[in-house]
């Protein structure tokens, strides 16, 4: 034991001196709340560099994860900076990561300051008494190993749900191959924050509302470092609301009729600025500032939904950025947004991970309702270790991420084995009781926590049906549900064939041998689910299978969007299409590939989610000629507005001939799901036919049209 400590104290020594072959780095000059961001040292390597005296430390940005950086690497990795700051007796310093995937030791000036667990957290540490005057050296030991196989995957240590092990990992998920292309680094920024003689930040926010929806509560708990001095209070502003009182570690605001928080599409997604400053005679020693919101979310018993005791349904989408977390940028966040908006999508579950503070500060500003999940996805040991520090991360993810208006619910564990039978004809040791102690206990441990959101223990595998996809048929959508919350259904598709050749690298060609359909399966297209289970024709050519798979998609996304929609609040409260976008250079289901070009189904749930839609309720495309074609007509609003005396249109067409047209007048109320009418189809003849329905308002002004495609075919 005397040697080991001896050999990591020698190359800590190593490490501090600077066993380079490689140029200084120039020093970063500190100023207030400064960012170390830039060029830092990297060394990919174990000790036995660093002891031999060769150590070849290179150059990687900080912050980014270290495989965008040119470097396939997993397990322990070492990051140096030289850095010149100023300080002073009175200098209240603290260093601050926004996130390091995934173990984080740190070292200031040869003596170690702190260690972390967890990939998405936020965390710090006071060192003003270990920062010096002039040049400095930070040095940061990373380590984001590999599961080991035996644990692999029902039995993980490292809480990072899709960055460790998921069918949309580089390799998938059941593939040896699943955890290459690791996920480590320090992946948020870097920031060295000075003031003097004390430093205020807020440890979590909470925002309650008290009585109705008129007088709310803002609650602050703080974190107070160095001396106070006296005659120093707490100043803190909100709007047009202000107060002072003495420095604590809790503030409570109370504030009455605020302006409310609405997603989008259901009024303004009002926000406020909190200020908060420690203030001695009027000087300002220090402060900060945050942006909330003032609004109720409340899941009934029946798991129905209501925003500001507004009833809506939660139409939603899955959602993973991107594998490595800092290529994400604010304006691609603001994108995919964007075009979550733009198909009507009013939540999305962010699936099995934290993702960047960033993201949510967008969700609150442009008014989408987030559904956020803890990264816990499948199987976990049971040991106290692991669920004591599940525990720990559960309760960072809501501190940290809580201020945020725009999470309405949190999940702590995607279809964990107790909940997961499938998992009993994959793996020979599976326990039906494993990790229910777990979620016992980090359920137990939110609730503590958090007094304003519904909290989910599991997101069950009863709620994720992929029908056509893992098993059933896609035309099984149209038939009725007994489950409330749908959180997960879609279907594979292609990209366009320049973008499957970007994605491989060489020109794309139809897989004719296991060597190809191994290079597809390592981007994550699942051959049996295509072939076989959703029965999509492979064709001649790569042109023909890949329209149809985009079809496949496409028909799948609109009949069971369609099909949830109509059965809003009996029982359906909440439905998630799985998923938006490729995360990595991948064929899997995103709507939209990994350089955001949207496929077809994307725009057929555009369709689908209309918010006033004329839906056309069908359970097939193929009938022979003589049997009789029925359609439903639906007239969904999940808007705010009514129209009397709306219109309701169907047009039969053939081609271009238009064979029938039918008209009614109605009703459109405002949150209204409601069967109209019956419509026969008058054909006979076989041909490809296309049905239209429109509704309009009072002076013939169209609100929405819809279609439906079916075929009749001669009997032999």
């Amino acid at each position: 034991m005397q040697r080991a400590v001896g050999v990591v104290m020698t190359v800590l020594l190593l490490l501090l001196q600077g066993c380079s072959v490689m140029p200084s780095v120039q020093p970063v000059a500190i100023t207030p709340a400064g960012s170390l961001a830039g060029t830092w040292e990297f060394l990919p390597s174990g000790s036995a560099a660093m002891l031999a005296g060769n150590a070849q430390w290179q150059a990687i940005n900080v912050p980014a994860n270290w495989y965008t950086q040119g470097y396939d690497h997993h397990g322990v990795a070492w990051y140096r900076l030289k850095f010149s700051a100023q300080t002073s007796s009175e200098t209240v310093s603290t260093l601050h990561f926004g996130g390091v995937d995934y173990f984080a030791d740190v070292w200031l000036n040869g003596q170690q300051i702190g260690s972390h667990e967890g990939y998405f957290q936020q965390f710090s540490f006071d060192v003003s008494q270990n920062l010096k005057a002039g040049e400095n050296t930070l040095l940061v030991r990373v380590n984001s190993p590999q599961e080991k196989a035996e644990d692999y995957s029902l039995h993980k240590r490292l809480i990072k749900g899709i960055f460790s092990h998921h069918d949309t990992r580089p390799g998938g998920a059941w593939s040896d191959r699943g955890q290459e292309r690791n996920t480590g680094g320090i992946w948020g920024e870097v920031n060295l924050r000075q003031t003097q003689q004390v430093q205020i930040s807020p440890r979590q926010i909470r925002v309650q509302p008290t009585k109705g929806l008129e007088q709310w509560l803002v609650s602050v708990d703080l974190d107070v470092l160095g001396k106070v001095p006296a005659n120093t209070q707490l100043q803190w502003q909100l709007g047009d609301w202000e107060g002072t009182g003495v420095v604590r570690n809790a503030l409570s605001i109370p504030i009455t009729n605020p302006k409310l928080w609405h997603p989008h599409g259901y009024g303004d997604p009002s926000l406020y600025k909190l200020t908060v400053s420690a203030v001695q005679n009027g000087k300002v020693l220090d402060s900060f500032e945050r942006t909330i919101g003032f609004r109720k979310v409340r899941q009934s018993p029946q798991e129905i939904w209501t925003i500001n005791d507004q009833r809506i349904q939660l139409k939603g989408t899955n959602y993973i950025a991107n594998q490595w977390l800092a290529e994400m940028k604010t304006e691609d966040f603001r994108r995919d947004i964007q075009l979550m908006l733009d198909a009507h999508i009013n939540t999305v579950r962010v699936h099995a991970h934290v993702t960047a503070p960033e993201f949510y500060r967008l969700c609150d500003e442009m008014g989408l309702m987030v559904w956020q999940d803890f990264p816990l996805q499948w199987g976990y040991q049971d040991t106290p270790e692991f669920q004591q520090q599940a525990v720990l991360q559960v309760g960072d993810m809501i501190r940290q991420f809580g201020q945020y208006t725009s999470i309405i619910q949190w999940t702590l564990h995607n279809e964990p084995p107790w909940d997961a039978d499938w998992m009993k004809w994959k793996y020979k040791d599976y326990d039906p009781q494993q990790n229910k102690v777990l979620d016992n206990q980090l359920y137990r441990a939110a609730v503590a926590l958090e007094k304003t959101r519904p909290i989910s223990m599991i997101s069950s595998t009863k709620e994720h049906p992929w029908l056509g996809w893992y098993s059933g048929s896609w035309l099984d959508y149209a038939k009725p549900t007994k489950h409330a919350t749908i959180a997960e259904f879609g279907a594979q598709a292609l990209p366009d064939k320049a973008t499957l050749s970007k994605i491989l690298g060489h020109e794309a060609e139809l897989p004719t041998t296991d060597a190809q359909w191994q290079e597809w399966a390592f981007h994550n297209f699942q051959r049996k689910e295509t072939l076989e289970i959703a029965k999509v024709p492979q064709g001649k050519t790569l042109d023909e299978f890949i329209t149809n798979t985009q079809q496949y998609q496409a028909r799948l996304n609109q009949l069971a969007a369609e099909s949830y929609r109509r059965q809003a609040y009996r029982p359906v409260g909440a439905l998630f299409q799985c998923m938006l976008v490729e995360d990595w250079p991948s064929m899997n289901w995103g709507m939209v590939d990994f350089w955001r070009k949207p496929k077809p189904g994307y725009y057929a749930l555009q369709r689908a989610y209309q918010p006033i839609l004329p839906s056309l309720a069908w359970n097939k495309v193929d009938y022979k000629t003589g049997e009789s074609v029925s359609v439903g007509l639906w007239a969904l609003n999940d808007s705010t507005a009514s129209y009397p005396q709306a219109q309701y249109q169907v047009k039969l067409l053939r081609g271009k001939q238009t064979l029938d047209t039918q008209t009614w007048a109605f009703e459109l109320s405002a949150d209204m799901h409601q069967h109209l009418h019956d419509y026969r189809v008058p054909a006979t003849e076989a041909g490809e036919y296309r049905l239209e329905a429109s509704i309009l308002d009072a002076k013939g002004a169209l609100l929405s049209t819809n279609e439906y495609r079916f075929t009749l075919q001669s009997q032999q």
